[in-house]
């Protein structure tokens, strides 16, 4: 019997079509996007690209677009967003979201 994976919450399993994607990034273009070198900014261009395509597909604009390396730094980033949002309203009341 060939074996069911359910901790997908933990990881998963990578699409053969985002594996053929992500090559270039995993051999030649490993730069760090945020650098000012060479290498850097060659994978700054297909960071922008991306966050170009994922707006369109959701309706967004790019700069509401962002990127992060884990789960907890989007917790961070989603409820930092949402303390700046609402710092200094004094109607807000959370039980009413």
């Amino acid at each position: 019997m060939k074996p069911i994976y359910l901790d997908n919450n933990a990881t998963a399993s990578v699409a053969p079509e985002v594996i053929k994607a992500m090559l270039p990034f995993l051999e030649e273009f490993y730069g760090n996007p945020s650098s000012m070198h060479t290498f850097g900014g060659r994978v700054h261009r297909y960071v922008q690209e991306a966050r170009a395509k994922v707006a369109a597909l959701i309706g967004a604009e790019p700069g509401e677009i962002i990127f992060t390396s884990c789960g907890s730094e989007s917790d961070n980033t989603a409820l930092m967003s949402a303390a700046e949002t609402f710092f200094g309203q004094e109607t807000y009341n959370h039980d009413e979201g």
